[in-house]
C-alpha cells in the first residue's frame, strides 16, 4: 500500500526548494544594495574631504588676513613695526596658519572616514535585514532610500577666532620697553655703552 504521495520524504523536497527560492531571493536582494552602494568608491570620499576643505579653507584665509592686518596696526601703533619681536609675531602666525592648515586637512580626512565607517554600517544593517525579509524589491528600496540620506553633506561647524591671539600684549610689552627705555636715558644709570633692552 503506498502512503503518503510525496515520495515518502515527508515534504523535505519542498522545503528545500523553498530555502532554495528563498537564497535566491536574498541574493537578489544583496545584489541590490551593493549596486546601489557601487557609488560610494574613492572619488565619493575624496569629495567629502574635499567638502570640508573647501567650506574651512576661505575661513581660515580670511582670519588670517584679519589677523595680519590687526598685527601690523598693533605693531604700528606700539612703534614696533621693525622691531624683533614683530618678527617672532608674523612668525608666529605663519606658524599658526600652518597649523591651522594641517588641521583643516585632518578634520576633512576624519569626514570622509566617518562617511565611510557610516556607509559600511548601513550596507551591513541592509543586509542583515535582507537575510531576514528576503525580499528584493523592499531590498532595493531601502538601499536607495538610505543612500540618499547618506549623500547628504554634513552641516559643517564655523571655524570662530583661529588667530585670536595675534596681537595680544603687544600695548603692554610696548609700553614696558618704553618705560625701559626711558629709564635708562633717565641718566640714573650709567652704563658706559647703550644699554639693551631684552624683548
Amino acid at each position: 500500500m503506498c502512503m503518503g504521495g510525496g515520495g515518502g520524504d515527508g515534504g523535505a523536497a519542498e522545503r528545500a526548494k523553498q530555502e532554495q527560492e528563498r537564497q535566491a531571493r536574498i541574493r537578489a536582494g544583496n545584489t541590490a544594495i551593493n549596486d546601489t552602494f557601487g557609488q560610494f568608491d574613492d572619488d565619493f570620499y575624496r569629495g567629502r574631504r574635499e567638502a570640508y576643505t573647501s567650506y574651512a579653507q576661505p575661513q581660515i584665509n580670511q582670519q588670517y588676513e584679519d589677523a595680519f592686518e590687526e598685527l601690523r596696526k598693533t605693531l604700528a601703533a606700539s612703534n614696533l613695526t621693525q622691531s624683533s619681536i614683530a618678527a617672532r609675531r608674523r612668525g608666529r602666525l605663519e606658524q599658526e596658519l600652518g597649523k591651522m592648515t594641517t588641521k583643516m586637512n585632518l578634520t576633512g580626512e576624519d569626514y570622509a572616514n566617518k562617511a565611510k565607517a557610516d556607509i559600511e554600517s548601513a550596507r551591513t544593517g541592509l543586509q542583515s535585514q535582507n537575510m531576514n525579509m528576503a525580499d528584493p524589491a523592499l531590498a532595493s528600496a531601502n538601499a536607495l532610500n538610505r543612500a540618499q540620506q547618506l549623500n547628504e553633506v554634513p552641516v559643517f561647524d564655523p571655524l570662530i577666532n583661529l588667530f585670536a591671539n595675534a596681537s595680544e600684549g603687544l600695548a603692554t610689552q610696548a609700553d614696558l620697553e618704553r618705560r625701559g627705555k626711558n629709564r635708562y636715558d633717565s641718566g640714573l644709570f650709567s652704563t658706559g655703552s647703550s644699554a639693551s633692552i631684552k624683548e
